[in-house]
């Protein structure tokens, strides 16, 4: 199991999500030099409007090209054309639309859709809300904030039974120990 740690943010009055980071310029032609927050860039396909946000600037692009670099991506947008406007950018932040989102596999969800779920044990007992999402080298840590206090659950089959997407819900098995 794997949580994607994409963050939805509002922009205007749409809520969009937030797929890269742009760390800089590169080349003298416009394309930006990105870091995806997942490895697939379906996401960032050519002729897919995306938006740009660094701080309260925002603006939108069509994708004109995608290329990979060693563990970033060269993305080139139309109307960002030297490296003057691409600098402009460095630092921000790279948004889609929730329904232009790359296709998970089975077992991965996305940073947003697990955040606020109501985490019950396989017995039915409600243990809490979560309320936050650590991201260490073995797997991923849900925190669990309920009547119990903190409660930290390692996001991994062996713990979690289910995942309810729509009815922001997770069933866990009670292990002793755990909490």
């Amino acid at each position: 199991m794997k949580i994607r740690r994409l963050f939805r943010i509002r922009v205007d009055s749409e809520m969009k999500v937030s797929v890269a980071n742009i760390t800089r310029p590169r080349g003298f032609k416009g394309e930006l030099a990105v870091v995806p927050y997942k490895v697939n860039t379906q996401s960032l396909s050519v002729g897919r409007v995306v938006t740009l946000q660094k701080g309260n600037r925002t603006g939108e692009f069509m994708v004109e090209a995608v290329r990979p670099l060693k563990g970033r991506i060269a993305l080139k947008l139309a109307g960002i054309d030297d490296e003057d406007s691409a600098l402009a950018w460095q630092g921000g932040e790279v948004l889609v639309e929730l329904e232009n989102l790359a296709t998970l596999n089975e077992d991965e969800y996305y940073h947003f859709d697990i955040e606020g779920s109501e985490v019950f044990e396989d017995g039915g007992a409600y243990l809490g809300k979560v309320t936050a999402i650590d991201y260490v080298a073995a797997n991923d840590v849900l925190t669990v904030n309920g009547e119990r206090g903190e409660i930290l659950v390692p996001f991994v089959k062996s713990v979690v039974v289910s995942v309810d997407i729509r009815g922001k819900k997770i069933i866990i098995r009670k292990i002793a120990g755990l909490y």
